[in-house]
């Protein structure tokens, strides 16, 4: 059976799945495989227990759109180690995907996509595997995550209009997970701010924070500074702060 058939159903936007396996075995994400076919495109999950052996059980699963609904997010609990990282991806509909460690329980992997999508998702067992099928959408874009070497901004997205108080998200990479924030009106440093993201190195780790900046345009740097000479080293985000 293809697997865009019509007695399929497919979600987009907001939480589209949430399944539920509390006799888990899986403590780490395997590999990530990908096929095309017919319009669609299956990403395969699989699953090792802690002690590294192929986990018959998948985890708890949400599959959802971030408000951009340009970042389809996997979120699975109960997990704490992950073989890939990253991976660039490069379909008609998914450009690249992240393995993030939750500032709450588990992990998840965010696919970054190319096109509008709408998705689907189904777990099986023995082994234990996600299966994530993609088709194109309808809705587009409202934004692009910001993406650099060590960093990753989901929210808010380049080019945004964000009230004075807002919450920053997305994950990093950056030097024993700390996350510097500078938000800049022109050469005027208005706002600096640090926290620290649930990871670094063993995988990307998700980081958090509110701000509070003054109304303008606002040039909001996230990243590190560099230990040898202070050089700030990430990325730029331009928003409109109302």
């Amino acid at each position: 059976m293809a697997p865009c058939a019509d007695e399929f159903e497919f979600g987009e936007g907001g939480e589209i799945a949430d399944l539920d396996h509390d006799a888990s075995d899986s403590g780490a994400i395997g590999a990530i495989s990908w096929t095309e076919e017919q319009g669609c495109e299956t990403f395969t999950i699989a699953f090792q227990t802690s002690e590294g052996a192929p986990a018959t059980t998948p985890p708890s699963t949400e599959l959802l759109h971030l408000g951009s609904f340009q970042v389809l997010r996997v979120r699975m609990n109960s997990l704490d180690a992950t073989v890939v990282t990253d991976q660039l991806v490069e379909t008609t509909l998914v450009d690249r995907l992240f393995v993030v460690r939750s500032l709450e329980e588990g992990m998840f992997i965010d696919f970054h996509l190319a096109q509008p999508s709408q998705a689907r998702i189904e777990a099986a067992s023995s082994p234990a595997q996600l299966i994530l099928t993609l088709k194109p959408g309808l809705v587009p874009f409202t934004g692009f995550s910001t993406i650099g070497e060590r960093v990753v901004v989901t929210s808010p997205t380049a080019g945004a209009t964000v009230d004075s108080v807002f919450t920053i998200s997305g994950y990093s990479r950056t030097l024993e997970a700390g996350v510097l924030f500078v938000a800049s009106i022109g050469s005027e440093v208005v706002a600096e701010r640090s926290t620290i993201a649930a990871a670094w190195m063993d995988t990307w780790g998700e980081y958090r924070a509110n701000l509070e900046l003054p109304e303008g345009t606002v040039s909001l740097f996230v990243g590190e500074a560099n230990q040898l000479d202070g050089t700030l080293e990430g990325v730029t985000v331009r928003m409109t702060v109302r």
